[in-house]
């Protein structure tokens, strides 16, 4: 009984591991810009007016979701077409307190 309680812990460790070690590098190979700079000047705003309206730790908080989210290219195609973040976007609330009318 212990040695399988054992096992599975082991098991959830090495699960855990490799799925953060997958993470992390999927963020230090990306070297395109987060999508959420462009959905920022889509709504006519820099990173620094921003973080004035909304804060800074929300911002950083912002884009840590941008980097870990799989949509990055579907973002970054959206981006460049004009179009506004999916209802996906883990930062569509973010976006909702920034709202501003588009130029």
């Amino acid at each position: 009984m212990t040695v399988l309680l054992l096992v599975t812990f082991l098991a959830v460790i090495v699960l855990l591991g490799y799925g953060l070690a997958n993470a992390w590098r999927h963020v230090l190979t990306d070297k395109a810009a987060l999508p959420l700079y462009g959905m920022l000047r889509h709504q006519g705003l820099t990173p620094i007016e921003a973080g004035d309206e909304v804060g800074v730790e929300a911002l950083a908080y912002a884009a840590r979701r941008c980097a870990f989210c799989g949509s990055g290219a579907d973002c970054r195609q959206r981006v460049a077409a004009g179009e506004p973040a999916p209802a996906n976007c883990p930062n569509t609330g973010l976006f909702a307190r920034l709202s501003r009318p588009v130029v």
